[in-house]
């Protein structure tokens, strides 16, 4: 074999071995590739899941962009198209707009003052929808996508529907001078719609125009525009309530009658100086001081017979609505110890329309004639056969009381009667004289003007007002000048007799002393001194 025939069996030989070896390569990988998906590790889910696929999963994670919302309101002189371009939307599809929605509401026809929203897509590069004020009635909603564009048009709800179970915000409001209830109710962004609503359909009940500052007004609202009224409560007073509440697309109204709790206090001290500053001191409210010394008028003259030292306590009570304090009542039990004696009065309702005060025997503690007829500073002139007259400086008779006082201070019956005389009478002045029972006249003189309603033949009432200290006729200063006349004979005004009349017996006298056992526990219970709820059972 010549050299040429060597190389060219040496170059056959290199070739299809270098061919087998790419065919072994090849098979090679090809067992590798099913080798792995046969055993291919298998994950085991965990208990009770399965694998969710990627696009599941991205769907998951990642929620869709929230649009942009942007309000606008529209100004006079302002058009549909203007304010399209003032906003970036190209004029070719404000026109598309304005062609699409023509059928439903013509947008050319914008109104001053109505409300205009544009919904942009997240990106703020295309315009998704547009929502506009028509009227208080009704709205345009617009849906735009890429080859529609929807128009409706909605009607607006103005008054919550009476199914309605979601939140509501409480607003609590105490009126104040110058509130109306308009101003009231559009300040928390009800409409116009819903306030003509709200008065229009309670007037009957009662005209909330008429409310008054310092009572109190709730309003229970939805959170979210638009504010709809979901209850309304307004305080008429201490016992009347307004309530206010959707009904079958309108309002109603009901007027509650709020029931009241009585509590009772207790109260104590000792005289210094007068009762009235010594039951401030003790923190007694000024109406309670009153009441205290209107049970004990018919015994003790508190201007003259108290002294420093004496003692005092009283059960009174007060009236709650609602856990919020309205008042303070009637006394029901009293102690007063004057000069060392007691005095004691317990308040008992026969039940028959006759009530009063009575003392630990039941006998009734309201005597014919009250021990004074007003407060007064002090006596300037005592009853008298003999008295020099401070003005004509002679001798005569008084046969009366004069009582100093300040121009103005009321005064009151002595007792129930008639009055038979009304008018001027010489030095008197300005007078009334009261006819009462068992012979009994009572004069009042130098007035410095009469009590309204007073004329002669009115029937009064013990400590009712009839006149107030002047100085008209003979005076030398403001002063009352009482006389009483018993059986035509003048008689010492300061030492008239205590007449009270028939004492309980009984089954009203049983019945008494039944509630007057508590009233004076309560009377000696110092714990009371704090406020005790407590139920009025009787």
């Amino acid at each position: 074999m010549n050299m040429a025939g060597y190389r060219h069996t040496r170059k056959r030989r290199a070739f299809w071995f270098f061919l087998g070896l790419l065919f072994l390569i090849t098979i090679w990988f090809v067992y590798l590739h099913y080798s792995e998906e046969d055993h291919a590790p298998i994950h085991v889910a965990e208990e009770g899941s399965e694998y969710l696929d990627l696009d599941q999963q991205a769907s998951i994670q990642t929620e869709a962009p929230e649009p942009i919302k942007k309000t606008l309101s529209v100004n006079r002189g302002e058009s549909f198209l203007g304010m399209m371009q003032e906003n970036g939307i190209a004029q070719t599809q404000a026109f598309d707009i304005l062609a699409a929605t023509k059928g439903v509401f013509d947008l050319s026809k914008v109104l001053p003052g109505h409300e205009m929203v544009l919904l942009f897509s997240s990106d703020g590069l295309n315009l998704i929808g547009l929502d506009y004020e028509i009227s208080d009635q009704y709205r345009l909603r617009i849906a735009i996508n890429e080859d529609s564009i929807d128009a409706q048009k909605v009607a607006v709800q103005h008054i919550l529907a009476d199914t309605y179970s979601g939140d509501l915000k409480l607003i609590d409001v105490d009126v104040k001078k110058g509130d109306s209830i308009y101003s009231i109710l559009h300040e928390c962004d009800l409409s116009d719609y819903q306030i003509d609503c709200i008065t229009r359909s309670v007037k009957n009940v009662y005209n909330l125009s008429g409310i008054v500052p310092g009572n109190n007004l709730k309003l229970w609202v939805t959170e979210d525009a638009p504010v709809l009224l979901g209850r309304l409560t307004y305080e008429i007073d201490d016992l009347s309530l307004l309530e206010v509440e959707p009904e079958n697309g309108t309002f109603a109204a009901r007027k509650q009658t709020l029931s009241v709790e009585t509590r009772y206090e207790r109260a104590e001290g000792t005289i210094e100086s007068s009762l009235y500053q010594s039951g401030i001191a003790a923190g007694i409210s000024p109406e309670v001081i009153m009441e205290l010394t209107d049970v004990f008028a018919w015994d003790i003259n508190f201007f003259t017979e108290i002294r420093a030292g004496d003692t005092f306590a009283g059960v009174y009570e007060t009236y709650y609505v609602e856990d919020k304090f309205k008042g303070y009542g009637r006394v029901v039990a009293a102690r007063f110890v004057n000069q060392g004696q007691e005095h004691l009065a317990i308040y008992f309702d026969k039940g028959n329309g006759e009530s009063g005060y009575y003392d630990a025997n039941g006998k009734p503690i309201q005597k014919l004639f009250l021990k004074a007829p007003l407060n007064y500073r002090r006596i300037s002139s005592g009853f008298s056969n003999n008295r020099m007259h401070p003005v004509y400086q002679v001798a005569r008779p008084h046969l009366g009381v004069d009582y100093a006082a300040p121009t103005g201070t009321p005064v009151v019956a002595l007792g129930d009667g008639k009055i038979i005389f009304k008018g001027w009478s010489n030095g008197f002045g300005k007078s009334i004289r009261i006819k009462h029972c068992a012979g009994y006249i009572s004069y009042y003189g130098h007035f410095s003007r009469y009590a309204k309603g007073m004329e002669s033949g009115k029937q009064v009432s013990q400590g009712q007002v009839i006149g107030y200290v002047g100085s008209t006729g003979v005076a030398t200063g403001p002063h009352l000048d009482f006389r009483v006349k018993h059986n035509g004979k003048f008689v010492n005004p300061l030492r008239l007799k205590p007449v009270a009349g028939p004492a309980l017996s009984g089954a009203a006298l049983a019945k008494f002393k039944e509630i007057s056992a508590r009233r004076l526990a309560m009377l000696d219970d110092p714990s009371l001194n704090l406020a005790m709820k407590s139920s009025n059972t009787e």
